[in-house]
């Protein structure tokens, strides 16, 4: 056959296969079939090198695969245009994803949807994104980049969405955005930005949401580029000082369609004219926050022209108030009132009255915690019908019990913690109780009585915290439907047999520590599946931990006080495990191996019990370790030398033990100080000053001994050297051999420098044996 004739039909055979494995090439379109189109090669090689640069160790990318004839249209987080066929979102949030945004992405030249927000991508935003002109959505929040914002991003013009908040960006907010008219939703909250925010972003007309929150040392030269967004729908510039903006409440009432403002942290105080004395339009304000601006009970005249009978929520927290004006009784909307951490004393009955007209209605959540009340509650308490949601810790309401609590029958949580109460709780308290309870707080108050019975009145998922009070009694029972249960630092007796009772519980946290409970820790916890929070410390319990611990399959932490207690095989399946506080319980008998198993566990205290035996010689697979807490034991033998691979380690004792023989040597162990290895006078090394007999020499042999080849045995930490050297060598070793694996070009690249290395190799060995026989004949 002619050569020309055989290269036209082999370039013909290509073209025909090509055609057929992309129906794109030859129509250029989508079919009148409704055929769902596959993603082009160019395309999907783009998401393959943009998966490349990036650690996943979530598997959120596992469909993204690299066999020919994967479809990248049906891969997680990518969706394409059925006709065409093009990628035109990429949204893969929340997926743990590490490493720098890769330039892959200008290969997907039809993207308009990019979302990576809440992962870990660090480096800066490229500047290349300035070239991704068909973006209409752009969401890079909570990741951990930095650098500054790039001027090339007003080249979006077609973008409507840009978050870039909760970084690490630093330098000014670029003019350019000023140029991205089609912007509805513009965030830069949480970054370290700096400068003067550009009044070019006044044109951005089509602005419905501006998210400024915290984000730096930004400031305001002036605030008429402001008024100029009239679809304005969210304002938000927490943070951002207004101390000189005479007028400010001018431009926010020009904002017809502002639904919410949030102004906290803006030195409102400062402000001499907040507005002009021809001011006359009303408000469209639902949510309105202007809390730690340490405004007094002045700012209420500039405060009425922005409230209106639409507004539901009203923020004055952190402040210096000492009262509300009569006006905001008549704001028949109002659900939420935020009066916290105000600093001026404020007369109790009088702020009752100025809320006892249509607000008192509508309002259902009330939180007036950390602000000094004066004076005994007038009949108006009784107004708040509605009212579900009370927080009023730490008011000073005492020394009385507040019996009013029980007139408002549609509260649902209850916060009265820290109020110097320092009475004997009624009687009939818990029984004139909405049954719709979800969450009590009386804890550090001095209140006392017996404790009630606490298996009803309490909704799924309920909060219960007596702790810090005399409450006296016995445990008798509590409901199925609690969630949490402090009952810590009371004069509580008997036994907690009552644990028995709770069967299919919710319980995810319990505390009874700091009583007088006894007895033993009854073996009825295997149906507490969501339990995660155990502490039972400072009680007078006793006896084994029962084998059902082992079932708490998601405790993360547990903590123990008693006498006579002992160790068992406890740690079976509590991988979550994270805390373990077993200190002054008389533990006997060795620390069981097991233990070190508990791979994710950050703290382990033992401390202040009579266990012997060695420290288990594993000890050092607890990578995770940042408190170990030995001490005041009769520990003995040598400490393990793995220990010198607990590199997370920030607090270590193991004083008052029989310890002996030298410290390991590890970074972690020699940098505590001395008094943490006290009361064991036979350890030696550092960061003790005592010598370890014969270091020096056995130092010297050692080196002569492996010159000499004499054959001589690896000591234990050169063995823990070696392990744990070997397990970053495996690591490395599979990473390499991984992208081998997956990577056609790298595999050839790397076997065409593999023979190139061993042509070298031979050709100096040869050489270099040459030469020595040369020597040798000499």
């Amino acid at each position: 056959m002619n050569p020309c004739v055989f290269i036209v039909f082999s370039f013909l055979l290509i073209c025909l296969e090509t055609t057929t494995a992309n129906p794109l090439v030859a129509t250029g379109g989508g079919d009148d079939n409704g055929v769902v189109k596959k993603c082009l090669d160019k395309e999907r090689h783009a998401l393959l090198d943009f998966k490349a640069h990036l650690q996943d160790p979530y598997e959120t990318l596992s469909t993204w695969r690299v066999e020919e004839e994967e479809d990248c249209c049906k891969w997680r987080g990518v969706t394409c245009n059925n006709q065409t066929g093009r990628v035109i979102v990429l949204s893969i949030s929340s997926g743990g994803l590490k490493g720098e945004i890769s330039d892959a992405l200008l290969n997907l030249s039809y993207l308009t949807h990019l979302d990576l927000h809440s992962n870990s991508f660090h480096g800066v935003i490229p500047t290349f994104i300035g070239s991704m002109t068909e973006l209409r959505y752009l969401d890079l929040i909570n990741n951990s980049l930095h650098g500054t914002i790039p001027w090339s991003i007003g080249s979006l013009t077609k973008l409507r969405y840009l978050k870039p908040g909760n970084n690490y960006l630093s330098g000014t907010i670029p003019r350019s955005i000023g140029s991205l008219t089609e912007l509805r939703v513009l965030g830069l909250s949480h970054n370290s930005l700096s400068g003067t925010i550009p009044p070019e972003l006044g044109n951005l007309t089509n602005l419905q949401w501006l998210i400024l929150q915290s984000v730096g040392r930004c400031r305001v030269e002036n605030l008429e580029w402001l008024s100029h967004l009239s679809h304005l729908q969210q304002l938000v510039m927490d943070g951002i000082s207004l101390a000189k903006k005479n007028h400010w409440v001018d431009v926010i009432l020009s904002l017809r369609k502002l639904s919410v403002l949030s102004l906290i942290g803006c030195e409102l105080s400062q402000v001499m004219y907040p507005y002009s004395s021809h001011l006359n339009s009303s408000s469209s304000i639902l949510y309105l926050y202007l809390g730690n601006n340490r405004l007094n009970s002045s700012m209420y005249h500039w405060l009425f022209p922005l409230t209106s009978n639409s507004l539901l929520r009203l923020g004055l927290a952190i402040n210096m108030l000492d009262g509300i004006p009569k006006y905001l009784g008549s704001l028949c909307s109002l659900k939420s009132l935020y009066f916290y951490n105000n600093s001026a004393v404020v007369e109790f009955p009088v702020f009752l009255k100025n809320l006892s007209g249509c607000t008192s209605l509508a309002l259902q959540y009330l939180d007036t915690s950390h602000t000094q009340f004066t004076g005994s509650p007038s009949d108006e308490i009784q107004t708040l019908k509605n009212l579900t949601y009370l927080f009023m810790s730490s008011c000073n309401l005492g020394p009385r019990f507040l019996k009013w609590t029980q007139t408002l029958n549609s509260l649902q949580y209850l916060n009265i913690a820290n109020n110097g109460i320092s009475d004997t709780i009624p009687l009939d308290f818990w029984d004139k109780w909405p049954s719709q309870l979800r969450y009590m707080n009386l804890s550090f108050n001095n209140i006392s009585g017996n404790l009630p019975d606490l298996s009803t009145k309490f909704d799924n998922n309920s909060v219960i915290d007596l702790s810090s009070n005399n409450f006296y009694g016995q445990i008798t029972d509590v409901s199925s439907t609690v969630a949490l249960l402090n009952l810590s630092r009371n004069k509580l007796h008997g036994g907690i047999s009552f644990l028995c009772q709770v069967v299919h519980g919710l319980l995810v946290s319990l505390d009874l520590s700091y009583n007088l409970l006894s007895g033993r820790l009854p073996d009825c916890l295997w149906h507490f599946k969501e339990l995660k929070v155990l502490i039972l410390e400072h009680n007078n319990l006793s006896g084994r931990l029962p084998t059902s611990v082992g079932s708490l399959i998601k405790l993360e932490t547990l903590n123990l006080y008693g006498k006579d207690m002992h160790l068992r095989e406890f740690t079976r399946n509590l991988g979550l495990l994270k805390s373990i506080n077993l200190s002054s319980n008389n533990l006997t008998g060795k620390i069981p191996y097991e233990v070190t198993n508990l791979y994710g566990l950050c703290v382990l205290n033992l401390s202040k019990n009579a266990l012997h035996g060695e420290i288990p010689k594993k000890i050092g697979q607890m990578r995770q370790l940042e408190t170990l807490d030995l001490s005041r034991n009769n520990l003995s033998g040598e400490m393990p030398s793995s220990m010198s691979c607990l590199t997370s380690l920030s607090y270590l004792n193991v004083s008052y033990n029989s310890l002996s023989g030298r410290i390991p040597s590890g970074t972690q162990l020699q940098s505590f100080e001395p008094s943490r290895y006290n009361g064991n006078p036979r350890l030696c090394g550092p960061p003790l000053t005592k010598k370890c007999p014969g270091n020096e020499e056995s130092e010297v042999q050692s080196v002569v001994g492996k010159s000499e080849g004499d054959g001589e045995e690896i000591d234990e930490l050169e063995i823990w050297f070696y392990i744990c050297g070997a397990s970053g060598f495996v690591t490395g070793f599979w990473i390499a051999c991984g992208t081998l694996l997956v990577s056609r070009r790298g595999r050839c690249s790397f076997f065409h420098f593999y023979d190139s290395f061993t042509d070298w190799v031979d050709v100096k060995a040869a050489v270099s044996f040459a030469n020595l026989r040369r020597v040798e004949r000499r």
